[in-house]
């Protein structure tokens, strides 16, 4: 996914690095067990909405690439162009990546299951 910032392009991939990072930091160990949850939390954030989630997640996707983008750009462009239109760009992104494909789908089919 590419998006432009302040005249810069900028690429966002949701691929194996992406999970990696997330599951960093959202790992949960116990009685030697090692939960790798990062796509998960990120996913039940993302569905409720939560922005501050949408922008890590972005931020993560980014990270990977170059240039870099800052947070203050990301935020600068949900400003001018919305949130909505963001968060839809990012899950059609999530349902394409072999990575994140199958839990967005699930998460996405649960959400509109609890929704009805």
């Amino acid at each position: 996914m590419e998006l432009t910032i302040n005249d810069k392009q900028y690429t966002f991939t949701f691929g194996y690095r992406f999970i990696k990072e997330l599951n960093k930091k959202n790992e949960v160990t116990e009685r030697g067990m090692t939960l790798k949850a990062g796509l998960d939390n990120a996913l039940m954030n993302f569905f409720s909405g939560d922005i501050e989630t949408l922008v890590e997640m972005l931020k993560t996707a980014n990270a990977t690439e170059n240039p870099r983008v800052s947070e203050k750009g990301i935020i600068e462009w949900i400003e001018e162009n919305g949130v909505d239109a963001l968060f839809d760009l990012v899950l059609e992104e999530l349902k394409k990546s072999e990575f994140t494909k199958k839990k967005t789908l699930n998460f996405e089919k649960e959400v509109n299951k609890n929704l009805q």
